[in-house]
């Protein structure tokens, strides 16, 4: 390699150094497990909601916004990679340890990768955290993303605050122990529900989003407008993330009503099973073997169609 060459790759290596100090916003997300989920029961998103709280604590990073599903995860941070990384990795490491503890998941996050990717520009930043945002609804799980109670959509422009609740700090060692899991001393200002949950509004920085969005008609706007295949796209991710087994059985009846007239997947005949396998692969993105289990039909046969 001659000096040239040599300068290059230090300028070039410099620069990607000084790139990663610098702040920006991230998008984090974590790729959706196929056969089991991070989040079964409601204690599991109230434990994954509370340690947001705790690696809020460890990390010079703003969260913006976040919206934890049953099988993955999306943040939408401002920080530096490294700090942003932190962040990620480490809440990924406490899920893992709640899936050991609730479930007995020794590997559960084993084989989950993280997503980081760098936000450029307003409008692509207003999309992304609308996106984030727009997941359950997405999914079909709810009717509006504020009244999906698993992420930070209700808390901005006059949403919920911190008011009222339990103050953690005017509690016993051993009681506030209980309810994080955690040691980290917490600011004054982290409360929780009646359920043991520290809220959201303890740790999103719901100011900064509303500045980035200016008024709530462009947040709602955006919230009202199906925005996941430019995102995904973009982002290179449109594959990754999956929906459980059991979320695609839950709104499966409805599928099959809308397109059969049938109450039943034991009701339809092979050609509409078939035709099933396309939907599923179209609406939630679902693998062959995934499809296979739903449609109980003969991988083979599945990869053929789909």
């Amino acid at each position: 390699m001659n000096l040239f060459h040599i300068l290059v790759t230090y300028r070039g290596k410099h620069h990607n150094f000084i790139e990663k100090k610098m702040k920006s916003y991230y998008h984090v997300s974590s790729h959706g497990l196929e056969r089991k989920d991070i989040f079964r029961t409601r204690e599991d998103f109230i434990a994954g909601m509370n340690d947001i709280a705790i690696c809020a604590l460890g990390f010079d990073v703003r969260i913006l916004c976040f919206c934890l599903m049953s099988n993955h995860f999306h943040f939408v941070l401002y920080g530096t990679y490294q700090e942003c990384s932190g962040f990620s990795e480490e809440y990924k490491r406490r899920c893992a340890v709640c899936m050991r503890r609730g479930h007995g998941e020794v590997q559960g996050m084993k084989a989950v990768d993280l997503n980081i990717s760098e936000i450029t520009g307003q409008d692509y930043l207003e999309n992304v955290i609308a996106y984030v945002m727009r997941n359950p609804l997405a999914a079909g799980i709810c009717v509006m993303p504020y009244n999906y109670p698993w992420s930070s959509a209700a808390v901005y422009f006059g949403g919920s605050n911190c008011d009222g609740g339990s103050r953690l700090n005017d509690m016993s060692d051993r009681k506030r122990f209980r309810i994080l899991k955690s040691r980290f001393e917490v600011p004054d200002n982290y409360v929780v529900d009646d359920n043991g949950m520290v809220l959201p509004s303890c740790y999103v920085d719901s100011v900064l989003v509303e500045k980035i969005f200016r008024h709530p008609s462009r947040l709602l706007m955006l919230l009202a407008r199906k925005i996941e295949n430019d995102v995904e796209l973009h982002l290179g991710i449109a594959d990754q993330v999956s929906m459980t087994d059991q979320d695609i059985l839950t709104q499966l009846p409805v599928l099959i009503r809308k397109e059969f007239r049938k109450d039943t997947i034991e009701q339809l005949s092979m050609e509409q099973r078939i035709k099933l396998c396309l939907l599923l692969k179209k609406n939630y993105r679902s693998g062959v073997k995934q499809i296979a289990r739903i449609t109980r039909l003969d991988p083979g046969m599945v990869a053929k169609v789909v």
